[in-house]
């Protein structure tokens, strides 16, 4: 879930608009009133009162740091770090940090040292960065050795214009988990379009995990008969990507999903508790 509420730091307004809007006259106006009614009209209070609605016990929250790629942030790592402190049994925090600058370390540092986050989240489309590229290994040994796991942004991206979507690519995913098998890796959004491929690097990496956010119209294309076919159902994790997405969308298709409710359950909560390590 993105925390996006009035209590957090954004940076240049105008730039998030251009990023999510472009050129494109008609999806202007909606941005303009999405970005505000974000900036200036949810709270953070408002977050828990809809996972209160839809009887949501904890929710990941997570920054965007595309500064290198976009020029701006929307949520920072102390925001995360803020908004844990003031709901501790509700929110996990996973910070941002932007790969491709030259202080990528000293922010993935702080996120962990100062700030204690839990796992960190990676968008490479949005970044356009490379996650096999060996140059970034000093960050990934860096997780494993703080214990703090990787959720990274599979598949393509389509909330920014000019993204690029073959850093989502799950085999990129493949290669960086044969490198790192201490490090922890879920793969976001279920890969889409390359759901398959997902389903591949999760069944034969011990090591990686994937969500099912943001695309709830393509459940009905998601191969979950494989993963309770190869014995994997441990790997599948509940995740919506609200605001952007709906609860109600993903509970409603969810819903319609034809697996047996011991796998329901595994991806509602019980797979998150065992992997986070939560009571």
């Amino acid at each position: 879930m993105h925390p996006f509420c009035r209590e957090a730091h954004y940076g240049n307004k105008k730039l998030i608009i251009n990023a999510m809007a472009g050129e494109n006259s008609r999806k202007l106006l909606a941005t303009k009133r999405y970005v505000n009614a974000i900036m200036e009209k949810y709270t953070i209070e408002d977050y828990i009162k809809i996972m209160n609605k839809f009887k949501i016990d904890k929710a990941v929250i997570v920054s965007l740091n595309v500064k290198t790629a976009y020029g701006f942030y929307m949520v920072n790592n102390d925001d995360i770090a803020d908004f844990v402190s003031k709901y501790p049994e509700r929110f996990i925090g996973f910070g941002c940090i932007d790969v491709p600058a030259q202080n990528a370390i000293d922010e993935l540092d702080y996120a962990i040292n100062s700030l204690s986050l839990k796992g960190i989240k990676l968008v490479p489309p949005a970044q356009k960065f490379d996650l096999s590229n060996k140059k970034f290994d000093p960050l990934w040994a860096k997780m494993i050795d703080s214990n703090i796991l990787l959720w990274t942004h599979g598949g393509h991206q389509q909330s920014f214009i000019g993204s690029d979507a073959k850093y989502g690519h799950p085999m990129l995913i493949d290669d960086l988990a044969l490198r790192f098998k201490d490090l922890i890796i879920i793969i976001g959004h279920m890969g889409v379009p390359w759901m398959w491929e997902a389903w591949s690097v999760t069944a034969r990496h011990e090591n990686v995990y994937v969500d099912i956010s943001s695309h709830p119209n393509l459940y009905k294309w998601f191969p979950f008969d494989a993963f309770k076919s190869y014995n994997i159902t441990n790997k599948l994790l509940f995740a919506t990507d609200y605001p952007l997405v709906h609860y109600s969308e993903i509970f409603s298709e969810f819903d319609k999903i034809n697996i047996d409710d011991g796998f329901r359950n595994k991806i509602l909560g019980e797979n998150a508790q065992k992997l986070l390590k939560f009571s």
